[in-house]
């Protein structure tokens, strides 16, 4: 083999070594981060419940006061990242509100009682009652039922999900909001728009 044909062998393996790197790096991106940026597909049976609808809940859990529920899935990277900023709410909060965490499954269940402890209700909703009620088909998510049953906010924590953003703690400003009797404040799509993980892992994005 000459030299400038060697030169080339190297060359084009060193510049496909680097390709592969690329594309290995930006897969781990997308699987990490990107995919969590983009909005959750809507499934096409899903319904979507209006601020100020009322929200049918099963009798456990309804109650004299207003019912914050955190809709949770120990897989979700962005439900994860949310952990902190929830018990924060919870430590705040928990004495004003009925807070309970939503999973999907009783093993989810489990590991979300490790994840929070016995600060709060669990509740394990397999046939999706709770989300189809709330509107809910993604998660980390939020849903706000005032004390006559109605739906005050249904929506994302935060622009970030890592919730690093104050001025925008869509959950948390919409329950100071409810405490001081306020009307459901108006965030727009950067709130209600479902960012995150489907809530149904087998059957994404088919509503469960």
């Amino acid at each position: 083999m000459s030299l400038n044909a060697s030169r080339r062998l190297r060359f084009a393996i060193a510049i496909g070594f680097l390709a592969l790197c690329s594309l290995c790096v930006g897969c781990v991106f997308w699987k990490q981060e990107l995919q969590y940026r983009l909005p959750t597909p809507v499934p096409q049976s899903y319904r979507p419940v209006k601020v100020g609808e009322t929200v049918n809940l099963a009798d456990n859990l309804k109650g004299e006061r207003a019912r914050f529920l955190h809709f949770y899935n120990p897989d979700c990277p962005c439900s994860r990242f949310n952990v902190q900023h929830l018990r924060a709410l919870i430590r705040n909060f928990g004495d004003s509100l009925s807070i309970a965490v939503v999973v999907a499954s009783g093993d989810d269940l489990l590991r979300a009682r490790k994840t929070f402890g016995e600060q709060v209700e669990f509740v394990s909703d397999g046939e999706g009652n709770i989300a189809r009620a709330c509107g809910v088909y993604s998660t980390p998510q939020a849903a706000i039922i005032d004390r006559d049953g109605k739906l005050y906010y249904r929506g994302n924590y935060n622009v970030s999900r890592y919730c690093s953003s104050r001025a925008t703690n869509f959950a948390e400003l919409s329950v100071l909001a409810l405490m001081n009797k306020q009307p459901p404040p108006q965030f727009g799509l950067l709130a209600t728009e479902s960012y995150g993980c489907s809530l149904n892992k087998e059957e994404q994005p088919t509503f469960y």
